[in-house]
């Protein structure tokens, strides 16, 4: 096995990590199975993958479709489970207490076939991997995409986006500064600070925030929702007591081809660990 020059990797470590490497090939491989979609969003449930929604190309023409499909871990196996309430490009989805919630988005509309092909979605849906099943939570002020999400303290923060006040009808659409916090036992939303401008985020449907010890940092975004806006360089801290938004870093290397940023605690979501005894050593 290759090793960097000035390393050492003992033939014991070497097998575990070449069995550790083989069995991620093989997880890679079984996800480049399931059936090609873009737009989609990515949820996990212990060790459990959910891929949500999105757009799909079927002889010739994209459809969004509400096909919820998870693959297993444990079994490496794919299997279908409750489709969406609705279909969905663009949305994200959260875990928060073994439950996925996905919100946002856009969706076909049907009401006026003459006018523009989508509508904004404002719903936010709960899925109990349990139970199998989807239950309509109460939705965001705002009908919106490109927005980023983060969970603090147990609450999904939506931060930004491109959107419009109220279920979406047509009205124009602006780039929004709105924070919305939804508190998953109650049921209920209510306003957070507004961003010192408004935001939305790098890549369609990713976020750009994450939270560390009870404050939520957003990197980067759009500062308008034109083709060529601006990217602003600097990292935003939410602190989620005082409801006071800061500046803690100018002039980061950002561009419009992140697709993620994440910032976490040392292993937040039970990721797989590596074998014991190359742990030991």
């Amino acid at each position: 096995m290759y090793s960097a020059p000035g390393c050492h990797i003992p033939l014991s470590q070497s097998t575990h990590l070449q069995r550790y490497h083989n069995r991620g090939n093989r997880f890679w491989q079984s996800l480049c199975t399931a059936q090609f979609r873009e737009l989609y969003a990515l949820g996990t449930v212990h060790n459990d993958l959910y891929v949500i929604g999105g757009q799909m190309k079927l002889k010739n023409q994209y459809l969004v479709t509400n096909c919820v499909e998870k693959y297993s871990m444990e079994q490496d196996s794919w299997t279908s489970v409750a489709p969406l309430p609705v279909q969905l490009a663009c949305h994200a989805v959260v875990t928060v207490n073994n439950k996925l919630y996905v919100m946002g988005g856009w969706t076909p509309q049907m009401d006026l076939p003459d006018d523009e092909l989508d509508r904004l979605s404002n719903r936010m849906l709960q899925y109990d991997p349990g139970r199998d099943k989807w239950t309509e939570c109460t939705p965001m002020k705002y009908s919106k995409y490109r927005f980023s999400t983060a969970i603090v303290n147990s609450e999904i923060y939506v931060l930004g986006g491109i959107g419009c006040l109220g279920r979406d009808r047509g009205q124009a659409r602006q780039c929004l500064d709105a924070v919305e916090i939804y508190n998953p036992d109650g049921d209920f939303w209510r306003d957070g600070p507004p961003m010192p401008s408004p935001l939305l985020s790098l890549r369609t449907n990713s976020t750009s925030a994450g939270s560390v010890e009870g404050k939520l940092y957003l990197c980067g975004g759009f500062h308008g929702a034109a083709r060529h806006e601006i990217i602003t360089k600097e990292i935003l801290e939410l602190d989620t007591w005082e409801n006071q938004w800061n500046v803690v870093a100018i002039n980061v290397l950002m561009h419009d081809s992140y697709d993620v940023c994440l910032v976490a605690r040392l292993n937040p979501r039970d990721l797989i660990p590596p074998p014991s005894d190359l742990v030991d050593q």
